[in-house]
């Protein structure tokens, strides 16, 4: 059953992206590399991510029936806890809340962190311990997004192809998905980006988010309701 758990802290955010899936990303690749100006927009190479994402909860799934998933990822520099909400508050992309706490590098332990999301967790573990459910590791390309004269990025775009590691006996085919994040503004501002990005890069709404994929490619089946 549902629980309770304590408000999320202030420093919660709005996670707003399209997440679009690829049966090849060298087309958007290509695509990208001959249009770094689209639809009064400029797109921009960043330098790559190598990502270790995983995700965790207790044996009776606390975190998930508060309504979140816990995301630990470890990149080269940096590590971090995330906390996002399970539900999008809108249908045609994911809008979502999420708040990220910054780790000692190598800390696996996000219950004891200080700050927001270690504080959360205590008051919903209630010192049930967490354990692995499934990890994705990411080698990710990314592009900014600016206003054609803006120095600011309004957005991102994230090439990524995801390997799952969980408890079936067989991984799954990498997940090779596009996703675009807004980063400020509201999502009309890249909606034509978007759209294009689907029509030439042959892309297709995902299906479902990588949390989701994680706990299918595990075998993992979290209570309903």
């Amino acid at each position: 059953m549902p629980l309770t758990p304590p408000a999320l802290p202030a420093q919660v955010t709005r996670e707003i992206e399209w997440q679009l899936a690829s049966s090849d990303l060298a087309l958007v690749r290509a695509w990208l590399a001959a249009n770094p100006s689209v639809c009064g927009l400029r797109i921009e190479a960043l330098a790559g991510e190598r990502l270790r994402d995983t995700y965790l909860d207790t044996a009776d799934w606390r975190v998930f029936r508060s309504g979140y998933a816990l995301r630990l990822r470890q990149g080269a520099s940096h590590a971090e806890a995330t906390l996002k909400s399970l539900r999008s508050a809108r249908t045609d992309l994911a809008d979502r809340q999420e708040v990220t706490e910054a780790l000692v590098a190598g800390q696996n332990a996000p219950e004891h962190a200080p700050g927001a999301v270690g504080q959360w967790l205590r008051g919903v573990l209630e010192r049930q311990p967490l354990a692995s459910l499934f990890t994705a590791c990411t080698r990710r390309e990314r592009f900014a997004i600016y206003a054609a004269a803006g120095e600011v990025p309004i957005g991102e775009i994230a090439l990524d192809e995801t390997h799952l590691l969980g408890a079936a006996p067989a991984p799954p085919e990498p997940l090779l998905r596009v996703e675009v994040e807004l980063r400020g503004g509201e999502p009309q501002a890249l909606a034509p980006l978007v759209e294009a990005l689907r029509r030439n890069g042959r892309l297709v709404p995902a299906r479902e988010n990588k949390f989701a994929a994680g706990l299918r490619a595990a075998a993992l089946a979290p209570p309903l309701g």
